[in-house]
């Protein structure tokens, strides 16, 4: 199986891309900067791993991503100094590309603050949505912009919403569901293989899982 990747050099992105090659997958992950790979990745499977050029914005690059694949993963995130509107604009260039590629099947990484109305109530939420429209509206108004994009795209979706992300190692734990995660951090590499996972498992086709421990 052959996938895209993109945010494959990111902190989550690079567990993902790893979960993928020892999986056994083909990946091709997007990045700005190809130098900024993981080069101990790109050494330990010289065939099955394609750093391709370019950004989110660019339709060409994000094409030239998805070209072949069955699948993708979207595990970037906001970017310092980036577009404001980013989260939404990636999401509209990669659906764009991916039905004109016919690339059907996506796990999109967004944050626990974005509400699906599937979600069982949650004062603790509130709060942190209440602290992101005080100090991050921008980006909080982009993912939900994102969201409601990804889920009517007629795509083939799972949106994993994380509360927060941590380096420290795996734990192997994930449970995902609508209740209201517990407010402690997940491990990017758990993160990681659970999205791959999950691009072939029907549990969570066209659902919007938050997970925790």
């Amino acid at each position: 199986m052959k996938i895209a990747v993109f945010g494959g050099s990111g902190q989550t992105g690079n567990h993902v891309v790893r979960a993928a090659l020892e999986k056994g997958y083909e990946v091709k992950a997007l990045v700005r900067d190809p130098a900024k790979g993981d080069t101990a990745l790109t050494k330990a499977y010289p065939e099955r791993l394609q750093w391709v050029k370019g950004d989110l914005l660019d339709a060409t690059a994000v094409a030239q991503t998805l070209a072949d694949c069955e699948g993708f993963i979207f595990a970037a995130g906001p970017v310092k100094g980036g577009h404001p509107d980013l989260p939404f604009l990636a999401a509209e260039n990669v659906t764009a590309a991916a039905k004109q590629l016919g690339v059907k099947r996506f796990v999109w990484l967004l944050g626990a603050a974005v509400m699906d109305e599937r979600d069982a109530p949650d004062f603790g939420r509130k709060i942190i949505r209440l602290i992101m429209k005080l100090t991050a509206r921008h980006v909080l108004e982009s993912s939900e912009r994102a969201y409601h994009h990804l889920v009517n795209s007629g795509l083939d979706y799972t949106v994993v919403r994380p509360p927060i992300l941590a380096n420290g190692p795996a734990q192997g734990n994930l449970t995902a569901s609508y209740q209201p995660p517990k407010p402690r951090g997940i491990s990017r590499e758990d993160l990681g293989r659970f999205m791959v996972d999950t691009l072939t498992d029907d549990a969570w086709r066209n659902g919007s899982p938050m997970v925790s421990y």
